[in-house]
């Protein structure tokens, strides 16, 4: 089969590992990574794969991605390039490309004396990805400051949306869309220094539930509504539990750890275990926080 994206071969890559873009570092490739560094590139990219039936997945920070050792079919999107990692302000708005690390654009908003964001400090992972999972803690979600959104669609177009559009609900969202493009926020002016020490404050208190990065290590489960996960594992016994080369943290109990040797498997087989576990103690059942490609 010819290569459908022979016009774009500076930026398309063909049978590339997904392991090293991956906090985990397991997996096998993709058949293409594409790597566009315009718009109008991504689009047109995103129309060949419509015409040719390739399917196509979108890579974010890869803090919570486990892929097969198989690899993936098709085409995988990486907006790494500058045209989706800027930041810049609009008045009390603050615009970035979806590429731009959560914690990058924390640190843009309050320097700017712009709050709204900064309890999500120390989140992982990209802005795009954080708006498909409506990444928050106990003090609030990103979507509550969400405006608005370009969004890449399935036909390979580009449009506007509002914030109720991307159907934002409990870490999740109901965008009807391949990937954002590019995100508004709508934050609060305040005094910067101020600012920075409630961000500062949050770091502290967040690191206290988190393993050292970058150990390979993920988030394991979602917190459900009115629990942690961390605790409803602790109490069925399954803190520290292994499979192989893959453990749950001990000190730390809804990380999943992979140490030399891990395989998807391994992952998917505790992560099974310890939800089965669960489940039999509380009645409740936990939801993968995890991605599986």
């Amino acid at each position: 089969m010819a290569n459908p994206f022979s016009d774009f071969q500076s930026v398309v890559r063909e049978n590339q590992s997904l392991a090293p873009f991956t906090w985990l570092q397991i997996g096998g490739p993709t058949r293409y990574l594409v790597e566009p560094n315009e718009i109008d590139e991504l689009a047109a990219i995103t129309a060949i794969c419509l015409e040719q039936g390739i399917p196509v997945r979108v890579l974010g920070g890869g803090s919570n991605l486990l892929v097969r050792e198989s690899g993936v079919a098709g085409a995988t999107l990486s907006f790494s390039s500058p045209v989706f990692t800027g930041i810049r302000r609009d008045g009390d708005r603050v615009i970035c490309g979806s590429g731009v690390k959560l914690s990058h654009l924390i640190t843009y908003a309050v320097g700017q004396g712009l709050g709204g964001l900064e309890h999500l400090v120390a989140i992982p992972g990209t802005v795009g990805g954080a708006i498909r999972g409506n990444a928050g803690t106990e003090d609030g979600a990103i979507g509550q400051v969400v405006h608005s959104a370009r969004i890449l669609t399935k036909d390979g177009s580009i449009i506007d949306a509002k914030a109720e559009e991307l159907a934002l609900t409990h870490r999740a969202s109901g965008m009807d869309g391949i990937a954002l493009v590019e995100v508004t926020f709508a934050l609060t002016p305040g005094d910067p220094a101020a600012l920075t020490k409630r961000e500062q404050t949050f770091w502290i208190l967040k690191r206290r539930k988190q393993p050292s990065f970058p150990e390979r290590t993920a988030l394991a489960f979602i917190d459900p509504v009115g629990n942690q996960a961390a605790d409803l594992v602790q109490q069925a016994g399954l803190s520290g539990v292994s499979e192989g080369a893959v453990r749950m943290s001990s000190t730390y109990p809804n990380f999943i750890i992979a140490s030399t040797g891990a395989t998807s498997s391994q992952v998917l087989t505790l992560l099974e275990r310890v939800r089965t576990g669960v489940q039999d103690r509380s009645g409740v059942q936990l939801q993968f926080h995890l991605q599986i490609w």
